[in-house]
């Protein structure tokens, strides 16, 4: 009977402990972690409110996709009428070798294209 009574007793008192535990661990959350975790959210949310009124829109980084896209777009139209119009002026051969030999040097073919 003695066996049973301090079995029941250390199991209930290890009960006891481990809800006490929880418990303390509960109420850190509520009083420490979680209004820490908000503030910090309430300090990033105005940050970033900040940050869009200082540029004056909405930052919105979908349209530098479409922004490089537009760019190469008007870079190889460029190319095209370049070639087109040396072609018409008959020197596109020496404007190729000229810029094959710049070896992407931009100021060797600013020349190039000047000079062809």
């Amino acid at each position: 009977m003695d066996l049973l009574r301090s079995l029941f007793g250390n199991l209930t008192a290890g009960i006891i402990r481990l809800l006490v535990a929880v418990g303390i661990l509960a109420a850190a959350y509520f009083f420490i972690v979680k209004p820490v975790l908000n503030t910090t959210n309430n300090a990033i949310n105005s940050a970033d409110k900040t940050l869009e009124k200082s540029f004056g829109t909405e930052v919105n980084l979908g349209n530098i996709g479409k922004t490089i896209e537009d760019v190469n777009r008007r870079v190889q139209r460029e190319i095209r009428r370049s070639f087109h119009q040396s072609q018409r002026h008959g020197h596109a051969d020496k404007l190729v070798h000229c810029i094959q030999q710049a070896h992407q040097d931009v100021h060797r073919i600013e020349r190039c294209t000047a000079r062809y």
